[in-house]
């Protein structure tokens, strides 16, 4: 038996809109639980920090091997770049990853297979390692114990995006890496957009089950870090211009037009939510 997860399911926690992952639904027999999404109190801005960097070795990531919850689902992770997703009654799903980005044990993974209904684009997964690597957290899906050893990640372009950084995001463009979505699920049209590390992009319309590509940059207006204007050049070379409003941790843009406000919301990492 092989299932899907519907990774479009966005929920209101705590007053914040909070992006989340549904499980394989009717296929295990436990659930796992998912953790409350708290307030973030630190805010990301594109400003240099005062303290030293401290920069992730991605080619040390021992995250190629088998993870088991304790409801008895498995995640494994192969160094050729495919992923499997067990649940206890050994229901599957399977797909591909590539490290998008790695900073303070939390890994950042483009995955393919775990949405089909948004065009084949993927989306982003946030994880995150334990100090002792004998865990990992895995956004949506909970608490997952190392099986035996693991082997790191590697560094073919098969498991690695272009451009992966090693570091706390601080420029607009690493910002905005990950996978972005309407939070009106009522809407005639609905966005889907993925900004990769190496700036490309890929962007979802529900109305026209169309996929646009392309190349993206991003800037902040000056004096006003709040604001950040999105430039698209798509696959035929058309260049459209966004501007958009930002929260504090750059989780959420407001695009405000005609009177009309839509708000997007971003994939979360696990230091959003733990």
């Amino acid at each position: 038996m092989k299932s899907r997860v519907n990774f479009k399911s966005v929920i209101k926690s705590g007053g914040l809109l909070v992006l989340l992952i549904l499980f394989l639904s009717g296929c295990s027999t436990n659930n796992t639980k998912q953790s409350k999404s708290q307030s973030s109190t630190s805010s990301v801005t594109t400003k240099s920090s005062q303290k030293k960097t401290t920069k992730t070795d991605l080619a040390t990531l021992p995250l190629v091997g088998k993870w088991k919850n304790s409801g008895g689902a498995v995640f494994e992770f192969q160094d050729n770049g495919k992923w499997i997703y067990q649940t206890a009654n050994h229901a599957k799903t399977d797909g591909t990853y590539q490290l998008a980005g790695a900073y303070n044990h939390q890994i950042l993974l483009k995955i393919h297979g775990l949405d089909q209904s948004i065009g084949g684009i993927g989306n982003y997964l946030g994880m995150a390692l334990s100090k002792k690597d004998q865990s990992l957290f895995i956004v949506g899906f909970g608490q997952f114990a190392r099986q035996g050893s693991t082997t790191n990640i590697g560094t073919a372009s098969k498991v690695r995006l272009t451009g992966a950084f090693n570091q706390k995001p601080t420029k607009p463009e690493q910002l905005l890496v990950g996978t972005w979505m309407n939070t009106d699920e009522t809407a005639e049209v609905q966005l889907t957009t993925n900004y990769d590390p190496d700036g490309q992009y890929q962007r979802y319309n529900s109305k026209t089950n169309q996929v646009e590509r392309g190349n993206f940059t991003a800037t902040v207006v000056q004096n006003n870090e709040a604001t950040v204007t999105i430039k698209l050049t798509n696959q035929n070379g058309k260049v459209t211009t966004e501007n958009y409003q930002t929260n504090g941790t750059w989780t959420q843009l407001t695009n405000s037009k005609n009177k009309v406000s839509t708000v997007y919301v971003k994939n979360q990492m696990p230091n959003m939510i733990q």
